[in-house]
């Protein structure tokens, strides 16, 4: 069945492939602050580098779970209308 929302779908698309990217960049940099800050040799530094990595992590995790989250409720509100596009000509072919 073709989708009456084309762009939507699109969109859709390109946001779960922004979430998951944003998330795996967000780990991967994050992980780098990390074992950046433990090379050197200052336990300030150190302690500082592996908080803004959690931190980083954490908040790259959100959001990406949240632009995923906005990605699947565009979708949700598709088949919304779809259903009740259906349940409308079920209820008018009787």
């Amino acid at each position: 069945m073709r989708s009456r929302y084309p762009a939507l779908q699109i969109i859709i698309i390109v946001l779960k492939i922004l979430a998951v990217l944003i998330t795996l960049t967000g780990i991967v940099i994050s992980i780098g602050i990390m074992v950046g800050a433990s090379i050197i040799s200052f336990d300030i530094a150190t302690s500082f580098g592996v908080f803004a990595g959690i931190m980083g992590i954490l908040g790259s995790l959100i959001i990406g779970v949240l632009i995923f989250a906005s990605a699947e409720l565009i979708q949700c509100f598709i088949d919304i209308e779809r259903n009740t596009r259906k349940t409308v000509h079920i209820l008018n072919s009787k």
